[in-house]
């Protein structure tokens, strides 16, 4: 009988085998679960790594692996194995991009003309209560014009409690974009017209009732917590300040960011000192200083400039707006159709402000301080992602994206930039830096092929050959 060490050793022996077999065997199946699942293969096409700069962004004639949903291997054509059974997408003279981010979208709003009556109050010719529904009954048609724009992930920064159910559905619905979401916008002011029962913005006077309503929103776990911070310069900043903060600090409690609308400098600053995350919109009012610059270097914030929502209200309530050719291939065509309804509806029921403007066009422009600062943040070193505040009247679901990406190229970045926004710095105002943004092994299969270089022009985005998100491939003429 041999001695208790020896047993010992006969045991751990045994242990030591049936762990290296085991462990052989959990690889062997991972393999086997590896090689049943789907593979695609791109073969021969530039890629782009929108996280590098110079010459190091352009990989070409390439060829991508994916298996299942995530990127399995990338490497130059003819270096790797393609799996045997792959689909193959032919990608010579094509150029493959990460999955787009829209990093501030509303999906309670419409973009047309009757979805913000707090702006223009088209009551009387369409009711806000049916514009509301008719909006709902769109989403699986808004979540295909996302796609098909070549939009992976959205942020939708604020709307009624009805956004976690659209969460929801999103995520149980192949053909729509990832949704990050916040609930109802924590405000300093109130906005009856907008309230049908389920508000989006919620006005709050004290710290304790902010902090009561973010735990009101953290029951339904929301992606972010959102402050429509507007100062009137009639009350107290520093009493509102307090409320920010409050507000922040129950959320980071919990672990959820804090975003916050706060376009003047001096509101941006104060959310800044409260704990904000995410400023979503421009400093529009007056040039960024260096006490500014400096805060948010110091909280590592993501700043989303939103330039061409100025110019959509702009042109939708002067009847000016014109579809670009993205949008007549990519837009809502039912959103489309309504977006000159100036032309037939009574005078009587247009509000004034907007015949004002029909008859008087004023000239359509984004603040210059918003194109100025956008620059600026850039060479800070602050991260800039791409968001357009789409659903406001005249910022359409999907392609306005591409009219963004144009402004943010007249206020100074490059096309590369650009880019980087709308993938690598959108991943990271979405939380999900690790997964998607990038093009490499281990990410999720979020990817747009194009047709022509998006380094020459970020408008070549749009001539979209396929979409791929989560490994399923989508040709944007059949999604619309």
């Amino acid at each position: 009988m041999p001695n208790p060490a020896a047993r010992l050793a006969i045991c751990s022996a045994w242990m030591l085998a049936l762990s290296v077999g085991s462990i052989g065997l959990f690889a062997c199946a991972a393999e086997d679960r590896k090689a049943a699942e789907p593979s695609i293969a791109i073969v021969g096409a530039t890629l782009v790594h929108p996280e590098r700069d110079g010459e190091r962004a352009v990989a070409p004639d390439s060829t991508l692996i994916i298996i299942g949903n995530r990127i399995h291997a990338v490497g130059r054509t003819g270096t790797i194995a393609v799996p045997a059974g792959s689909t193959i997408i032919d990608g010579r003279g094509k150029w493959v991009v990460p999955g787009l981010v829209d990093a501030h979208v509303h999906f309670f709003q419409s973009g047309n003309l009757y979805t913000r009556p707090d702006a223009a109050d088209f009551n009387a010719w369409m009711p806000y209560a049916k514009e509301v529904e008719r909006n709902k009954a769109r989403l699986p048609a808004t979540f295909k014009v996302w796609l098909a724009s070549g939009v992976t992930t959205v942020v939708d920064i604020g709307g009624p409690f009805w956004n976690f159910d659209m969460r929801d559905s999103a995520q149980r619905t192949k053909a729509a974009p990832r949704v990050v979401v916040a609930g109802p916008l924590i405000s300093t002011i109130d906005d009856p017209p907008l309230d049908l029962g389920d508000p989006p913005i919620i006005k709050i006077t004290s710290a304790d009732e902010a902090r009561a309503l973010v735990r009101r929103e953290l029951a339904r776990k929301p992606d972010y917590i959102k402050v429509w911070f507007i100062y009137r310069f009639a009350g107290d900043l520093g009493a509102q300040e307090a409320i920010v903060k409050a507000t922040g600090d129950e959320a980071h409690a919990a672990g959820v960011p804090l975003a916050v609308h706060a376009t003047q400098l001096a509101t941006a600053k104060a959310a800044l000192r409260a704990g904000a995350d995410y400023l979503v919109h421009s400093v529009d009012d007056a040039p960024v200083d260096e006490e500014f610059l400096q805060l948010a270097k110091a909280r590592r914030i993501v700043y989303c400039p939103t330039l061409f929502v100025h110019e959509g209200y702009q042109y939708a309530l002067s009847n000016r707006w014109k579809p670009t050719a993205a949008e007549l291939r990519l837009a809502d065509p039912q959103i489309l159709a309504v977006m000159d309804d100036l032309n037939r509806m009574p005078r009587e029921v247009i509000p004034a402000r907007v015949a004002s403007a029909m008859a008087d066009p004023p000239p359509v422009r984004v603040p210059e301080a918003a194109m100025r600062n956008l620059r600026v943040v850039w060479d800070a070193g602050i991260p800039v992602a791409m968001g357009t505040d789409a659903g406001n009247i005249g910022t359409l679901h999907g392609p306005s994206v591409f009219r963004e990406m144009a402004l943010m190229q007249e206020a100074g970045l490059t096309p590369l930039e650009v880019l980087r926004s709308a993938t690598v710095n959108g991943a990271r105002a979405a939380r999900r830096e690790m997964d998607i943004g990038m093009i490499a092994p281990g990410r999720l299969a979020d990817l747009v092929i194009v047709d022509d270089d998006p380094l020459r022009d970020p408008g070549n985005l749009s001539h979209i050959h396929r979409v791929i998100k989560d490994g399923t491939v989508f040709d944007p003429g059949e999604l619309m």
